[in-house]
């Protein structure tokens, strides 16, 4: 909760004060991701997120592979 407040903050001290501000994200609700995208440079933000967002997951995935024990 810590850093999300102090990315947030972050965020609005760096665009106060500039008329053209983009955004992006992703959300991932289960398997299925939804991105979201707004101003001039909002998808290419809402692409990166995806991508760091699925590689994540599958590092996470991997992880639990690993740990669990099992092998093919």
């Amino acid at each position: 909760m810590v850093v999300f407040l102090v990315g947030l903050t972050l965020i609005l001290a760096g665009t106060a004060g500039q008329g053209n501000v983009s955004i992006g994200g992703a959300v991932f609700i289960g398997p299925f991701p939804i991105a979201f995208g707004s101003g001039p440079e909002g998808w290419p933000l809402a692409l990166l997120s995806l991508l760091i967002g699925g590689a994540m997951v599958a590092l996470f995935l991997l992880w639990g592979w690993r740990l669990s024990g099992a092998r093919e």
